[in-house]
């Protein structure tokens, strides 16, 4: 196996990938949307956008796979960025570069790899765009073209950077390992732990004068999940309501996993006429379409309880409180419901 070389620019590399606040960092719709349509336009079961940094390759978005990271030292990205070119390896077990890398031998067996190179506001080459297939295949000049657009997609993201204050501040703050742990590792969302420190923070905002709005979102009969179909249907069923969840969200709202199949979204600059109509869109996207799973699809609703900030909900715990509340009470109502504390 050959390890891809260290660029000659890797030192400035490194500070323009920082500088875009994205590396261990929650999954995004925006990038999301973006390795779907790779996926499919291409064809390829497995589409990543990944962030090459200084001892791994980071997953900010992942289609077919469950990792969130590898090894920088087995990984093809860390080759893929030092040319401008497309890159391009039609059958790995025929290369010798790759032949006898892990990620060839095992898991995911990848046999051919293509990938376009992603570049921060510098122009530095942080990561890639990839589309992966286990199976040996060759693109056609139009296929590679849609890579390439599709890339320069990406790379309009990287550098627009939409994360609210808050989420940046948490960013710049904790190094690495601290990032890392801030992160749920089966939904690629903010833990609970990181959630209610943003949440700490935009309520501080909100004692200035910026609306804001808290949202509870409960799996129903999510125990019934589990008992019926085993763990691994209610962890995709969570992955997927994950993934629903961020694709209603605005880019700079915070959203994390609560516990269990709790959801909380803090919807910042947000008032609750604009936060309950965001819920209904919540719910009637988890509701309107079957959820796939290693049991077969299954149909879940969700529960949403929302509370806005005002002067008795003014720390983390009173407004987390009065939402949890009305997440109750849409349960008590029938369940597939948003109830909200105060008036429209």
């Amino acid at each position: 196996m050959q390890a891809p070389r260290i660029p000659e620019n890797e030192i400035h590399r490194i500070a323009a990938l920082h500088a875009t606040n994205l590396l261990f960092t929650p999954s995004e719709e925006r990038f999301d949307r973006i390795t779907r349509l790779a996926s499919r336009l291409l064809g390829t079961p497995i589409a990543l956008v990944s962030l090459v940094a200084d001892q791994c390759q980071w997953f900010k978005s992942v289609q077919g796979l469950d990792a969130t990271e590898t090894p920088r030292e087995v990984s093809f990205c860390g080759h893929a960025i030092l040319g401008e070119e497309t890159f391009v390896v039609e059958n790995a077990i025929d290369d010798p570069r790759f032949a006898d890398n892990p990620l060839v031998a095992g898991d995911p067996n990848i046999r051919f790899y293509a990938a376009h190179p992603l570049h921060s506001g510098d122009g530095s080459r942080v990561g890639t765009l990839c589309v992966i297939d286990r199976k040996p295949r060759q693109f056609t000049p139009d296929q590679l073209e849609v890579l390439r657009d599709l890339a320069a997609l990406v790379e309009t993201e990287l550098q627009r950077g939409q994360l609210s204050e808050a989420q940046r501040g948490l960013t710049r703050e904790r190094d690495e390992l601290k990032r890392k742990a801030s992160i749920d590792g089966l939904t690629r969302m903010w833990n609970r732990s990181a959630v209610m420190e943003l949440l700490g923070a935009e309520l501080a905002r909100a004692k200035r004068g910026t609306p804001m709005c808290v949202a509870m979102i409960d799996a129903d009969h999510f125990k019934k999940v589990n008992d019926t179909y085993g763990h691994l249907a209610g962890d995709a069923v969570l992955v997927e309501l994950a993934k629903r969840i961020r694709a209603v969200l605005r880019e700079y709202d915070a959203v994390g996993r609560y516990g269990g199949e709790e959801f909380i979204a803090v919807l910042t600059n947000c008032k609750l006429d604009v936060a309950w109509s965001v819920c209904e869109r919540i719910r009637k996207r988890v509701a309107g379409e079957f959820i796939a799973t290693p049991a077969g699809p299954l149909n879940v609703t969700v529960s949403i309880g929302l509370a806005a900030y005002d002067a008795e909900l003014a720390n983390p715990k009173s407004i987390v409180g009065a939402a949890d509340s009305m997440l109750y009470r849409a349960k008590a109502n029938g369940r597939n419901r948003v109830e909200i504390k105060g008036i429209r």
